[in-house]
């Protein structure tokens, strides 16, 4: 009987002994690390054995919950645009693993690796794919979703063919006007086959950047800064250096300099407006406007806000320019001149200056500095849209996502190199942003960064002829 109760005390303090032991094999020794690599993002956790989890799926989160504790609560921070945040700590008397996503939760799987014990989740990023799709005879379109410098992005490509029977065409936000307007409407409108964005604008009334349309001037920038021109044979051109001057002659040989077209008129300005800004200047008392038909002028005010016709032409001025509306006469004759500074502009169909340039004889030639390209569009990754034509004279035109886990956006160097790699020889910016949108058949194929389409003023579509 002794030598029995001495094995049970034996065997009790055995099992005292061991039973630490036994919490520490189920313990989460932690060693919390990452890899961030282009097609998966991997979290791995270090155990003495494999403990029991389950998996949910929350929002923007995967929670996985472990059998087990952890010894210290860890966090980190990715240099990742899939991955927000990952966190391990306790939790009622288990532990869990908390990761973030920036958007939703992508395709994963788990496993574990031994030598030592090892749990992994590997977090799926966007797999290669290409789309191509022939809308007629001499225009494609093509889907590219691809890793760019190990940098996720979806890519959207018009190619036009040479002689294909194709033109392009600026479009207005609201058909004859500069009114803001929706891409998919805007190419409804007007019946195009494919239609992107084009300018830059501002919050009022303005485009910036030069555009003739059917050889209407609708818009001026006196910056020096690239154009694409599309000539009375529709063939399409991209060219460098296009700078708006213009003027405004009296019959007396006085002449003053006309400071921007179609736009809010401010202090000393003298502006050129015609029916594509509008149904009337939208000016105030603090000026003279004189309505010009035919080389003549057939009405002048001082009320401001007259009305705007087609085939006239309204001279709006404040101040100085206001002063020198006041030397004209009812039937005076006038002489308005206006070049964009390059013939091949100012006798083309139609002119749309935007920029910069990326790509020159087909070298990367970006050109921020000399166009006066502001900060916000030349600095940083950001969705895209561009234009180039290549030797033969095909035309590309690109939109690239941006500002999403499933597309990084371009810089302007990387959407030059794009370009380049899409065998151009000439290639110039668009507006980009939120802006930044493709439409096919109607359709928008691009994912615009806003949610949704944003209203713009000018768009350039594709018509056959």
């Amino acid at each position: 009987m002794k030598k029995s109760l001495l094995y049970k005390i034996l065997i009790v303090l055995i099992c005292l002994v061991l039973l630490p032991l036994q919490v520490a094999m189920a313990t989460v020794l932690g060693n919390l690390r990452s890899g961030v690599d282009a097609d998966r993002t991997r979290l791995v956790l270090n155990f003495d054995k494999m403990p029991k989890y389950s998996e949910t799926v929350a929002d923007k989160q995967l929670i996985i919950t472990f059998d087990g504790k952890v010894k210290r609560s860890e966090k980190l921070q990715l240099k990742d645009n899939l991955v927000k945040s990952v966190i391990l700590e306790r939790f009622n008397n288990q532990s869990r693993l908390v990761v973030t996503f920036y958007k939703s939760v992508p395709k994963y799987s788990i496993f574990s690796l031994k030598s030592p014990n090892r749990f992994v989740l590997d977090l799926k990023k966007i797999n290669y794919d290409k789309k191509v799709t022939k809308i007629a005879d001499g225009l494609t379109y093509t889907y590219l979703r691809e890793y760019v410098d190990s940098l996720p992005e979806e890519v959207y490509i018009l190619e036009i063919s040479p002689n294909s029977g194709y033109t392009l065409k600026p479009l207005l936000g609201q058909e004859n006007y500069i009114q803001k307007g929706v891409l998919s409407q805007m190419a409804s409108n007007a019946g195009a086959i494919a239609a992107i964005n084009a300018s830059y604008f501002d919050s009022d009334v303005w485009v910036v950047g030069n555009l003739m349309i059917d050889k209407k001037w609708v818009s001026a920038e006196d910056t020096p800064r690239t154009a694409l021109i599309i000539d009375n044979n529709d063939r399409a051109q991209i060219i460098t250096n296009t700078s708006y001057s213009g003027k405004v002659i009296r019959s007396d040989g006085i002449s003053a300099p006309i400071t921007g077209l179609n736009r809010m008129r401010l202090a000393n300005d003298l502006i050129y407006y015609n029916d594509a800004y509008g149904s009337s200047t939208d000016t105030n008392i603090y000026g003279i406007e004189a309505r010009i038909v035919n080389n003549r002028v057939t009405e002048i005010s001082k009320t401001g806000n007259l009305a705007l016709r087609p085939n006239t032409v309204v001279l709006s001025g404040n101040g100085t320019s206001a002063m020198f509306l006041q030397g004209l006469k009812l039937g005076a004759k006038v002489k308005i001149q206006q070049s964009f500074g390059r013939t091949e502009a100012d006798y083309a169909k139609h002119v749309l200056g935007v920029g910069p340039l990326l790509v020159d004889n087909g070298v990367q030639s970006v050109q921020t500095a000399s166009e006066e390209i502001a900060d916000d569009i030349s600095v940083g990754r950001s969705p895209r849209t561009a234009i180039g034509i290549r030797a033969d004279g095909t035309i590309v035109i690109l939109v690239v996502d941006g500002r999403s886990s499933s597309s990084s956006g371009m810089s302007l160097d990387e959407l030059a190199r794009y370009m380049i790699r899409l065998k151009v020889d000439r290639a110039m910016n668009f507006d980009g942003g939120g802006s930044s949108e493709m439409v096919v058949n109607g359709d928008v194929v691009n994912a615009p960064s806003d949610g949704d389409e944003r209203p713009i003023r000018v768009g350039l579509g594709i018509f056959g002829r």
